[in-house]
């Protein structure tokens, strides 16, 4: 650890001095293992590659971050231009590995986008939206046959009402359209037989809805399964690269305070982390 941290015991006379390099050592180590564990990470997201092709990838990133932090560590000049360039290189260090954090932080958000990208691409090609309309149609052809009985038995029980209370008149009858008299009458008698016309209106719609149903269900059934594919094979396999997950976080913190704010505490984190050592 003291060496990581940019000094050698042999040269080290004063406890405190070998104590302060061992802390900055432990600092660069760990610094070392953040990098090459969130390199680890958004490499399997956005590469997909088996473990054993990302390890090596991880160890050589987290090997050389911590030799650029140790570097920095152990430089010897101890001029304000020196410790400002030395500094220069562990800000952009925090920096880039703050950045792969967000990316691993936002993970699920950036794939959310991604994939809400890709649908709205894959809306606007000529198959998809031909079988978006088809099953629209379907739809509402199907939605008619519900709309056509409800409004027969709303007519029904209108018609219903309005017969009981001919015959029978209270206070909670409509006035408007009753005489008020009761008993049978040519009032009552029509009133009669508008219900039975709303009654067989309701019998036809249900009788026509029997009838149509399950062919129409049976095509919404392929018209869905026809939209599915079509939107998968016009979809295909969407860029998931790190550009494409660094441009969707962009998207998705700019969207939202509260993730802007996340994203920037990450990155300081991050700077702050490889500023220690010096």
């Amino acid at each position: 650890l003291t060496w990581l941290g940019g000094g050698h015991r042999s040269e080290l006379g004063e406890r405190h001095e070998r104590s302060a390099h061992a802390t900055a050592g432990a600092i660069v180590l760990l610094g070392a293992l953040l990098a090459g564990l969130v390199a680890a990470l958004d490499v399997a997201a956005s590469a997909r590659w088996q473990v054993w092709a990302i390890l090596p990838l991880a160890l050589v990133f987290g090997l050389l971050t911590g030799a650029v932090i140790r570097t920095t560590a152990a430089g010897t000049t101890a001029s304000r231009p020196g410790i400002v360039a030395r500094g220069g290189v562990a800000l952009t260090v925090g920096v880039v590995v703050g950045e792969l954090a967000a990316l691993v932080l936002f993970s699920g958000s950036i794939d959310r986008r991604l994939d809400e990208q890709a649908a709205r691409r894959a809306d606007a090609v000529p198959a998809v939206a031909q079988a978006s309309a088809a099953l629209d149609q379907t739809l509402r052809a199907r939605g008619a046959l519900d709309d056509a009985v409800e409004q027969a038995r709303g007519h029904r029980d209108e018609a219903l009402v309005v017969a009981r209370c001919e015959y029978n008149p209270s206070p909670a009858c409509p006035k408007t359209r009753i005489t008020g008299v009761p008993g049978v009458g040519p009032e009552t008698r029509t009133a009669n037989e508008l219900l039975a016309d709303t009654q067989r209106e309701l019998d036809d719609a249900l009788a026509a809805r029997r009838r149509q149903a399950p062919d129409l269900d049976a095509k919404i059934a392929a018209s869905e399964q026809t939209l599915v594919q079509a939107r998968r094979t016009a979809a295909g396999d969407p860029d998931r690269g790190l550009g494409a997950r660094w441009i969707a976080m962009d998207e998705v913190t700019l969207a939202s305070t509260g993730a802007l704010l996340l994203r920037l505490l990450t990155v300081a984190f991050c700077v702050l982390l490889y500023l220690l050592p010096l």
